[in-house]
């Protein structure tokens, strides 16, 4: 293999990689995008564990609407769900938030490292385009 293709197989390797992370990414805020999910999170975030009828109790929505939003969070691999007997446990994927935090904290700063290295890096503000 010629140093060039080995440049090019480094490259696209480099970003295969930015892309499955930019990927793991839009998963967890596809499932962070609605309110409902994010209050379980936060509902999640205050205790060690709740079933699903506890986290029922503090929302304004049926049971069934709210074990939908904890399957697409449990989906996501941000919720670790412990069945006992038939009662399903919820707990938070700290390890996976963790994770998430990072790929996010990674995808801003890239954000804000190529944004300072452009020449027009002007800030567009939203009454600019009416």
């Amino acid at each position: 293999m010629s140093g060039t293709d080995a440049s090019k197989k480094t490259t696209f390797e480099g970003s295969a990689e930015c892309l499955a992370a930019c990927e793991e990414l839009a998963a967890v805020f596809r499932a962070l995008g609605h309110p409902a999910r994010l209050a379980i999170v936060k509902q999640l975030a205050a205790r060690s564990e709740a079933c699903c009828g506890e986290i029922v109790n503090h929302l304004p929505l049926a049971q069934s609407t709210v074990s939908q939003h904890l399957q697409v969070l449990k989906d996501a691999g941000l919720l670790i769900c412990d069945t006992r007997g038939r009662n399903c446990h919820y707990l938070l994927n700290r390890e996976k938030l963790a994770q998430a935090e990072k790929w996010s904290q990674n995808f801003w700063d890239v954000l804000k490292s190529t944004h300072q290295d452009c020449p027009n890096n002007e800030t567009v503000r939203a009454d600019d385009h009416e």
